[in-house]
């Protein structure tokens, strides 16, 4: 299989470009007109996903795909979409997989995927609707944090059950995605830059 890259675009995926022969592999069009979030791998396939315009679907694409795949309908799937949602993508906040799970936040509200069959673990509401989400999710030790735009943290299992294990105040407008290093995660607010880990 060739070694590709992804290049969303206006209203269209072009799909893997080899890099020794700069030929393209396949493309997807439709599924939201200006695609923000970044494709992610999944295990075997990547996940693409886009909410901008009429349509906001969420789907898994082969990494041996090939050709034109775009399906006849918005949700529909193909030898190369291995699973689609038709209303559930993101528009800013890339998803993030963990242990064969799909974590997304959608206007607040957390829906996760199995990888592999895209079935809905949980779809359910954080934040209580107060407050919108622009930075992305990021994970350590077992744990998603989905950090709102009024500097609310929310801790999740990386798993298919719903809880919120901690919600945690950061003091300020955040819109950055968080950093990690080292066991440390970094917060970026309008004011601060926060480092929240063991003191060394």
């Amino acid at each position: 299989m060739e070694t590709s890259i992804l290049t969303p675009k206006w209203n269209r995926i072009n799909g893997g470009y080899d890099f020794a022969t700069g030929k393209q592999l396949w493309t997807l069009a439709e599924g939201g007109d200006i695609p923000v979030a970044s494709p992610i791998l999944a295990g075997d396939v990547v996940i693409l996903t886009s909410a901008h315009g009429k349509h906001r679907p969420m789907r898994a694409i082969r990494l041996d795909a090939s050709g034109n795949i775009t399906p006849s309908e918005i949700g529909g799937t193909n030898q190369a979409i291995v699973w689609s949602h038709a209303r559930k993508g993101n528009y800013l906040e890339t998803p993030i997989a963990v242990g064969g799970l799909i974590f997304a936040d959608i206007d607040g509200i957390v829906t996760c995927f199995n990888a592999k069959t895209g079935e809905v673990q949980y779809s359910e509401r954080i934040g209580g609707g107060g407050q919108g989400f622009t930075a992305s999710p990021v994970a350590a030790r077992g744990k998603i944090y989905f950090t709102g735009e009024q500097g609310d943290v929310f801790v999740l299992p990386a798993d298919n059950h719903f809880t919120v294990l901690a919600t945690n105040k950061l003091g300020g407008i955040c819109l950055s995605t968080p950093a990690i290093s080292e066991g440390t995660l970094f917060f970026r607010t309008t004011e601060k830059l926060i480092a929240i880990g063991p003191k060394k």
